[in-house]
């Protein structure tokens, strides 16, 4: 039997009946009768429970959850916090035990500007933030984006126009990025603004949906938006292709990230951001849990080569 660690931060506590405080408890319960078919033993703890390779408490599902001790680690998936520190200890693991995502992969989802770097043909113009920066693309583009550089979300995000006040932002934290407008939506998807996202694993595009708000131009589901799964069939080939840009770039493995995209008023798919640890959480929905088991099973395949 494999020991698989899912580690994360403040999500996970030990002083209550179950490791969750939310939905993520019967997403877990799910993936690990998956991962038991596998010969695969999931379990979920905080990164800080973890020493020498060694789990001292960790949450197990069998039949309810449980408490346990000592599990000694086969494969890690990460699940928590990036920064300096831990940083050195996702080094520390991924040399050991074996970690998915690898931290480098991480810096670089998490990272908007290196992100554009990289992919600068597939996303949209972005700049590290100064005044002179986002003065000069607001006459040139009229409309523009501050972002945190090194967020997921929509937290801290600011739409500026042409003689708007500037937010008071710790610039060196921020990007400046031409705004798309999405308000177009997706032909034969969505109208209005939205975001896309696929779920690659292992270079396989293998989930998707959809989140669009009739409401506001961010469309995170955290600020009032509205989220719906879709096929692979579904997904549109033009964002498919890029995603395979993406993937041959990107040859890490064991892998999971999602590329997420919005599409501008000429039609045309735009990569917003890169993110290392997309949600398996399914809600209670039985279309996005059905859509969410070929991801969880090919990650149960990449912690087996991580095991090996």
């Amino acid at each position: 039997m494999i020991n698989v660690g899912v580690l994360w931060d403040f999500e996970v506590e030990w002083d209550r009946d179950k490791p969750f405080d939310m939905a993520a408890n019967e997403t877990y319960e799910y993936f690990s009768s998956l991962a038991e078919e596998e010969d695969i033993n999931l379990v979920v703890a905080k990164y800080s429970w973890l020493e020498d390779g060694v789990l001292k408490k960790a949450w197990e599902f069998d039949n309810g959850w449980k408490q346990v001790e000592d599990v000694e680690l086969d494969a890690v998936h990460d699940k928590f916090k990036t920064d300096e520190e831990t940083l050195k200890l996702k080094n520390e693991i991924n040399d050991s035990i074996g970690l998915i995502n690898q931290p480098e992969l991480e810096v670089l989802c998490k990272d908007k500007l290196e992100t554009y770097q990289r992919f600068s043909e597939h996303v949209p113009g972005t700049r590290k933030a100064s005044e002179s920066n986002i003065e000069e693309m607001i006459t040139e583009y009229g409309k523009i984006v501050l972002k945190p550089r090194r967020a997921y979300g929509a937290e801290g995000i600011y739409i500026i126009e042409e003689g708007d006040d500037l937010p008071e932002i710790e610039n060196s934290e921020y990007i400046v990025q031409r705004f798309v407008d999405s308000s177009g939506g997706i032909d034969g998807l969505v109208d209005g603004s939205h975001d896309l996202r696929g779920i690659v694993v292992n270079r396989e595009l293998l989930g998707a949906y959809i989140r669009y708000n009739e409401h506001s131009e961010i469309s995170n589901v955290s600020e009032g938006g509205t989220k719906k799964a879709l096929t692979i069939e579904e997904f549109p080939e033009d964002a498919k292709e890029i995603i395979r840009d993406v993937s041959d770039e990107l040859e890490y493995s064991p892998a999971i990230f999602s590329v997420d995209f919005f599409y501008d008023e000429k039609g045309d798919p735009w990569i917003v951001e890169l993110n290392g640890k997309p949600g398996l959480n399914f809600f209670g929905d039985k279309e996005v849990k059905k859509q969410v088991t070929p991801i969880m099973k090919e990650l149960l395949n990449c912690y087996k080569e991580l095991a090996d």
